[in-house]
C-alpha cells in the first residue's frame, strides 16, 4: 500500500512538473512569436510615447511606419504634455540646466525628424531573457487600437531588474502597448497604440512616400571586434571584470571614439545592459562639468560617480588605463563591478 502511495506521488511530482515546463516553453514561445512579428509583420500606425526621468515625464505622439525590422522609422508629431519633477531638489537642478536652453533649443527640432527604430529582441536576447526572467502569459479582455489582445509578462528572478509588460495582437503577435518599469516598479517608458494598419495597401502607400521624402539608407548595424582587435587599440589586454551581477554575459566589444580611441565592453541579462569603456590614450576633464557629481573611494582609487535618473555612471583611473561605466543596474551591485576591475588593473 505504502509503496502504491509512493507510486501515485510519484507520478502527480512528474504530472505537475510537466505541467510547469510547458507552461514556461510556451511563454518563450510567445515571445519568440512577437520577435518574428517584429521582423516579417508590417504596419503602419499612431502611438503615444512617454518616458520618465530625473527632469520629468514627456509624452509625444509618433507616427510609425514598420516595413521590416531593418525598415521601421518613427517620427514625433506632437508634445502632448510635460510634467516638471516637484520637490525642490529636482527644481534647483532644472534652474542650473536654465542655462542651456539655447542648446536644448537647437536639440528640440531633432525630435520631429525621422528616426530608425531597432530591433528589441535578438535570438541571443531570448535566450537570456529566457535564463534570468519569468515569463507569463494572460488572456487580455481588452481592445487595444481595435485589436483582441494578450498580455506577456517579463518579470525578474534577481532583485535590482526592470520588468517589462507587452500588450500584443492575438491574431498577429504585434506589439500595441509596451510598458518599461524599473527595479522599484516605477514607470520609466510606455508606448501605445491608439490606431495602427496592417493592411499591405495602406503600407505600401505610405512606405513609397517615406521613400521619396527620406531616402532611407539601408541600416548599418555597429560592427563588433574581437578581444584581440581590443588588445590592439588600447596596445595591452582590455580589463574585465572578475565579477557579475548574476545572469549577465559579455554579449559585444566595440570601438568608440570619444576624443580618444575607447574600447566598449557591453555585458547584458537579455533585457538590461552596463557597460564599460576603456582607452589608453590621453584625455581631459572639465573640472565642475558633471553637477551632482561625488567622489567615492574604491580599493583605494578614487571614483567619480554621478547619477540622473535611474541610470548610474562611474569614471576613473588605474595606470595607464581610463575606465567610464555606464549602467542602470543599482549601485552596490555595480559597484562590486568597479571594485573588480579596479582589482584587476593593479595586479596588472
Amino acid at each position: 500500500m505504502q509503496t502504491k502511495s509512493l507510486y501515485v506521488f510519484s507520478l502527480l511530482t512528474a504530472a505537475i512538473f510537466l505541467l510547469a515546463a510547458d507552461s514556461l516553453f510556451a511563454d518563450i514561445a510567445t515571445l519568440k512569436r512577437i520577435a518574428e512579428a517584429e521582423r516579417d509583420v508590417s504596419y503602419v500606425g499612431l502611438r503615444l510615447r512617454t518616458y520618465s526621468s530625473s527632469r520629468g515625464a514627456r509624452t509625444m505622439e509618433e507616427i510609425v511606419i514598420h516595413k521590416t525590422a531593418e525598415n521601421s522609422y518613427s517620427k514625433v508629431e506632437s508634445v502632448v504634455g510635460e510634467q516638471r519633477p516637484a520637490n525642490e531638489e529636482n527644481n534647483r537642478e532644472r534652474r542650473q540646466d536654465d542655462g542651456n536652453e539655447d542648446r536644448n533649443d537647437r536639440r528640440r527640432p531633432r525630435e520631429f525628424r525621422w528616426e530608425r527604430q531597432r530591433s528589441q529582441f535578438s535570438p541571443k536576447q531570448i535566450k537570456l531573457i529566457a535564463q534570468n526572467y519569468e515569463l507569463e502569459r494572460r488572456h487580455w479582455g481588452e481592445k487595444i487600437a481595435g485589436y483582441e489582445t494578450d498580455l506577456l509578462i517579463i518579470k525578474p528572478k534577481h532583485a535590482g531588474r526592470p520588468t517589462k509588460f507587452i500588450y500584443f495582437a492575438r491574431k498577429n503577435s504585434v506589439f500595441l502597448r509596451v510598458e518599461d518599469l524599473d527595479a522599484a516598479g516605477v514607470l520609466r517608458r510606455m508606448f501605445v497604440y491608439t490606431r495602427i494598419s496592417f493592411e499591405p495597401d495602406t503600407v505600401k502607400k505610405k512606405w513609397e512616400s517615406f521613400k521619396e521624402e527620406n531616402k532611407p539608407e539601408p541600416l548599418r548595424p555597429r560592427p563588433a571586434i574581437t578581444l584581440v582587435d581590443a588588445e590592439k587599440i588600447l596596445k595591452k589586454k582590455p580589463i574585465q571584470p572578475t565579477y557579475l551581477p548574476p545572469g549577465f554575459q559579455l554579449q559585444s566589444v566595440h570601438k568608440r571614439h570619444f576624443g580618444g580611441n575607447h574600447v566598449q565592453l557591453k555585458y547584458t541579462d537579455g533585457m538590461l545592459d552596463f557597460n564599460i569603456f576603456q582607452t589608453t590614450d590621453k584625455i581631459t576633464r572639465r573640472e565642475g562639468r558633471n553637477r551632482g557629481e561625488t567622489e567615492i573611494q574604491v580599493s583605494g582609487v578614487s571614483v567619480r560617480k554621478n547619477q540622473r535618473g535611474s541610470t548610474h555612471t562611474y569614471g576613473w583611473s588605474s595606470t595607464d588605463t581610463h575606465f567610464f561605466l555606464l549602467s542602470e543596474i543599482p549601485d552596490k551591485e555595480i559597484e562590486k563591478v568597479v571594485k573588480s576591475i579596479i582589482q584587476q588593473a593593479v595586479q596588472k
